[in-house]
């Protein structure tokens, strides 16, 4: 599970101020996450903006908005210029409360991770809503955003922070199996979800023994974010032990390994290089710590274009397991895309294959 806060620029008090006590964030597995605001003082509705660095509303601003219609506030009016809005804007409004267990009346709006500002005409364009964010309150004295009843913008920086927690059931995030079945199926590989086969280990050795060839190159692709904190203890244990039965069946049997986590973090993608000294991989798998990963979205194609492009394949059957919980950033953050990620295992001849973990 990932947590998020608001870290609030300071501001005078006033009856549309927005505190960092009044405001929660929850990271959601749909693709975004639910800010909840607390109704206090004269605050009648909310806007989600663009954030500005000074309070004086010298600098213009657009409102946020969802591409696509989410139900939480997808019927939310909104008035402009004394006249509603007409369907299919999708303003990150919300003029309706809801009882939160910490903060009581509440606003909720649904923030996905890709936003779009402006129009055709003026200026416009999307963001991507990670760790670090900047992104306004704007809150309103009247319903349905309607600046007729004045505003107050009250800035904050989105600060996401992984936890791991305990689930009665596993949870997947539907874009994290979406995108990692299509990155399997792309490449002619399997994408497996935990709970179909939820031995991971056990996942790999199918993967090897349904490799017709008599060589083999392997790089196992690992997310090593603090999410992935319950999973990497038995690799360590197991892992390597499993590797050591296809000795012999496959000759030559290689193995490496790439440690992934994000941007911003303390490293990008870590490669171990193709070893057919399995002791060399044991000590490199205890190594692993798990840590960071700010937001749900991980560098998924970056570490898979490490595992394609910075090995020398060589072995009759060349395949590339990776295992995460997350699904790749909707929009590039590098210069590593999809397509480049399948370009180069079809010109390599590898095979991708993913083990998708519930979060």
């Amino acid at each position: 599970m990932t947590s998020a806060g608001a870290q609030e620029a300071p501001a005078p008090s006033g009856p549309l101020t927005v505190a960092p006590e009044d405001v929660l964030i929850e990271q959601s597995l749909e693709g975004g996450y639910y800010l909840y605001v607390r109704k206090t003082g004269g605050i009648q509705s909310i806007l989600i903006t663009e954030s500005t660095e000074a309070p004086d509303h010298q600098a213009e601003t657009f409102s946020y908005r969802n591409p696509a219609y989410h139900a939480e506030n997808g019927d939310e009016r909104r008035l402009l210029d004394g006249a509603f809005l007409p369907d299919g804007h999708y303003s990150l409004i919300d003029s309706t409360t809801i009882d939160h267990p910490t903060l009581g009346p509440a606003f909720r709006v649904f923030i996905p991770y890709i936003v779009v500002y402006g129009y055709p005409w003026s200026r416009n364009g999307e963001v991507q809503v990670l760790d670090g964010t900047y992104m306004s309150v704007r809150a309103f004295g009247a319903p349905y955003a309607d600046y007729d009843g004045g505003y107050r913008d009250n800035p904050f920086i989105l600060r996401v922070i992984q936890q791991p927690t305990i689930a009665e059931e596993p949870e997947y995030m539907p874009q994290a199996v979406e995108r990692l079945t299509e990155i399997a199926e792309e490449s002619g590989g399997d994408a497996v979800a935990g709970d179909e086969d939820p031995d991971i280990v056990e996942t790999i050795r199918r993967l090897i023994q349904e490799s017709p060839g008599a060589s083999l190159d392997l790089v196992v692709a690992l997310d090593t974010t603090e999410s992935m904190e319950d999973n990497v203890p038995y690799l360590q244990e197991h892992l390597v032990p499993m590797l050591e039965t296809f000795v012999g069946e496959k000759s030559p049997l290689r193995v490496g390994l790439v440690y992934y986590r994000d941007y911003m973090e303390e490293y990008l993608t870590r490669r171990i290089d193709f070893q057919d000294d399995l002791s060399y991989i044991q000590r490199a798998v205890d190594t692993i710590r798990v840590a960071g990963g700010r937001d749900i979205p991980e560098a998924v194609y970056e570490a898979l274009f490490t595992s394609v492009t910075r090995f020398e394949w060589k072995a009759d059957d060349r395949l590339v397991v990776l295992i995460g919980d997350a699904p790749p950033h909707p929009r590039p953050r590098g210069s590593i895309t999809r397509e480049i990620v399948q370009r180069a295992a079809r010109d390599s001849g590898v095979t991708i294959h993913t083990i998708i973990l519930p979060q």
